[in-house]
Formats: C-alpha cells, sequence, structure tokens
C-alpha cells in the first residue's frame, strides 16, 4: 500500500517499498547472476535524539529493520537480527555481517523520525563463516545457534514505540 501523507520519512518509506518489491519481482535483462532479494534492510533514525531507533527483542534489541507496509503515515516493520562475523547479536552497524528475519513486526509513526540509512541487500541470510567453534552462539543470557535457520530462537515479545 501506498503512504499519501506528507512526510519526507514517508515518501522515502515508499520509494524503499518499491525498490524493495521491483528486487524481488523483477526479472534482469544483463544481470545473469542475480539473487533475487526481498529486503532492502534499514536503520531509522529518531526525531528526539538523532540516534538509532532500538526495538527490543526480549533481553537483546535490535536497530536493523524491513518494510512491510506504509499506509496514512504508519509503517510496519519487521525485526532483523544483526549478526558479526561470529555469530554474535550485535546492534552495531560496524560489526555487521548478516541480518535474519524475525517473526516479530512493529508499528511506528514515521512522524518519530527523521532519517533513514538503508543498508545493502547482500547482509539478508548471508551465510556466517564456519570459524570451527562448534557453530555460532547468540550473545547474551543463552548460548542459541544463529545462521539462515535463525529466526525464531531469537523472536521474543518486543515494545512497540
Amino acid at each position: 500500500m501506498i503512504c499519501h501523507h506528507n512526510s519526507c520519512i514517508c515518501e522515502t518509506l515508499n520509494e524503499l517499498l518499491l525498490e524493495q518489491f521491483q528486487l524481488a519481482t523483477q526479472e534482469f535483462k544483463f544481470i545473469c547472476e542475480y539473487d533475487k532479494v526481498d529486503t532492502i534492510p534499514f536503520i531509522l533514525y529518531t526525531k528526539e535524539d538523532s540516534e538509532p531507533f532500538r526495538a527490543h527483542l526480549h533481553s537483546n534489541c535490535t536497530i536493523y529493520f524491513k518494510l512491510i507496509d506504509i499506509d496514512d503515515g504508519c509503517a510496519t516493520l519487521r525485526l532483523l537480527a544483526g549478526m558479526d562475523i561470529e555469530g554474535y547479536i550485535t546492534d552495531d552497524a560496524d560489526e555487521l555481517f548478516a541480518l535474519y528475519q524475525t517473526d516479530k513486526c512493529i508499528s511506528i509513526d514515521c512522524n518519530c523520525f527523521l532519517g533513514i540509512q538503508p543498508l545493502p541487500p547482500k547482509f539478508v541470510n548471508r551465510k556466517l563463516p564456519d570459524i570451527g567453534r562448534g557453530g555460532p552462539k547468540g550473545r547474551g543470557s543463552s548460548e542459541q545457534g544463529m545462521g539462515p535457520e535463525y529466526g525464531s530462537d531469537f523472536d521474543q515479545e518486543c515494545d512497540d514505540k
């Protein structure tokens, strides 16, 4: 759905949703080795303090999102779990190696945000390297396995803001 709200962030999110749809559905004439993606991950920045918006996932939090829908100044976002190269959960963009979709979504008011930073789609479902430590582990309360099958172990209730 397209948002007709007069907000710079709404306009930007509309464009992102359109490009995300095109990446997932279009055939390319000159690009042969193209893996279709359905996610353009991004970070949102709050008006309040110009810091990345954080959504809580149980004992962890994330700053990474996928746009699901936008309508009337509100956006539905899927929470993405960020992983570093060793397979630990991270919300530090400098350490980011891979992103995995969770089953959790939140709704936001676009008027609460002043900026967006899109990230390369190559991060989504990126295979973690085998570093010979018995597989990647989750940082935090439990040593949970991570990777492309990852999702439900990390998904816990999150706060809507």
